[in-house]
């Protein structure tokens, strides 16, 4: 488990539930992001977002929420991570590449250092996964353990055969 301390006055020391749904939300972001950043990634406070620089691709991690957030029980934090080409010349959509990453919601109403940690290592772990793509044996071992063929990927989305050709042959 991870040993955090939330920032000095942060909401999250303070469990009542008449704290707003949107400061728990906001409050976890800002966590994250202080944790990550303290890694090299770089945290956007007013989008909510994590960069992290991987060499050919880029990983983006964005942090959402829903309306139906019930204070008191509820406050869901939906983790949506997204792969770029870091070359997005010739690509579309700003380079975005078709990985098919789900994402993952926790409810971070009452989150504690156990939840932090696994929030952490499930974030640490999408990172893990794209850092494989910055070879195309890496790309291949991916979409094995996801029971996808290359053929599905490269023909999934013009982006994707387009940084694909330009990753080195292993």
């Amino acid at each position: 488990m991870i040993r955090w301390e939330w920032e000095e006055n942060s909401v999250l020391y303070n469990k009542s539930p008449y704290v707003p749904p949107r400061e728990i939300f906001q409050a976890v972001c800002n966590e994250l992001g202080r944790y990550f950043s303290q890694s090299g990634a770089k945290y956007t406070k007013s989008n909510r977002k994590i960069k992290f620089e991987l060499g050919a691709a880029r990983l983006e991690t964005v942090f959402w929420s829903s309306h139906s957030n019930t204070a008191g029980e509820w406050v869901n934090l939906e983790i949506v991570s997204t792969v770029y080409a870091a070359d997005k010349s010739g690509l579309e959509r700003n380079g975005l590449l078709y990985f098919n990453i789900r994402p993952k919601n926790f409810n971070v109403y009452g989150i504690d250092e156990k939840l932090f940690s696994e929030i952490i290592e499930y974030i640490n772990g999408i990172y893990k996964t794209a850092q494989n793509f910055n070879t195309r044996e890496g790309i291949r071992r991916f979409l094995a353990k996801n029971s996808c063929s290359e053929a599905w990927f490269l023909d999934e989305h013009p982006n994707n055969r387009v940084y694909f050709d330009r990753l080195p042959e292993d």
